[in-house]
């Protein structure tokens, strides 16, 4: 039975610890990129979560100060790496309702963890322009199955610290009464 209750505390330990792999899956906030830059008609910010894989841009718009706000016509956002080996691709942003001004939201592709050249483009019927920025692609959080031993590691160790203080004590009593 000694040899049993470790290996059943270890097995409820790591069932118990499964949902944490969700838990790290969990992408941060995007970042402003661009803040407050006149484009066209526009007042624009930029914010963006550039995870590799699909990383996510949002483009925000107000019309400037005494305008009406008329939506843009098409807003795409462009990505290439800074070295040069891919070609720049270009994604189109898809509107999203908001109460005030416009929000886009493009999904863009990072194969790797590098800095990329961004070129935001809006167009519309009382003019446009191009907004560019840099930024560096980097991992969504998730570090997969090892990262749930490591998380669960400490909290494994203390259990196994507890079973073995439990079995010691059980010891020590059997012993004493035993005498």
């Amino acid at each position: 039975m000694r040899a049993g209750l470790p290996t059943r505390v270890a097995t409820w330990l790591l069932l118990l610890a499964w949902p944490a792999r969700a838990a790290l899956a969990h992408k941060g906030p995007p970042y402003p990129l661009l803040v407050d830059v006149l484009v066209g008609p526009y007042l624009a910010e930029v914010w963006t979560d550039p995870d590799i894989g699909t990383g996510t841009f949002y483009i925000i718009l107000q019309p400037r100060e005494g305008e009406e706000m008329l939506p843009p016509s098409a807003v795409r956002v462009a990505v290439a790496p800074l070295s040069g080996r891919l070609p720049e691709a270009s994604y189109e942003g898809r509107p999203e309702r908001v109460r005030k001004g416009a929000r886009y939201v493009a999904e863009v592709q990072f194969d790797r963890g590098e800095l990329w050249h961004v070129r935001v483009t809006i167009e519309s019927p009382r003019g446009g322009g191009e907004l560019e920025g840099e930024v560096e692609a980097t991992p969504d959080g998730s570090i997969g199955p090892i990262g749930v031993l490591v998380y669960t590691l400490p909290f494994v160790l203390v259990a196994a610290v507890w079973v073995r203080a439990a079995l010691v004590r059980r010891r020590m009593e059997r012993e004493a009464l035993s005498e």
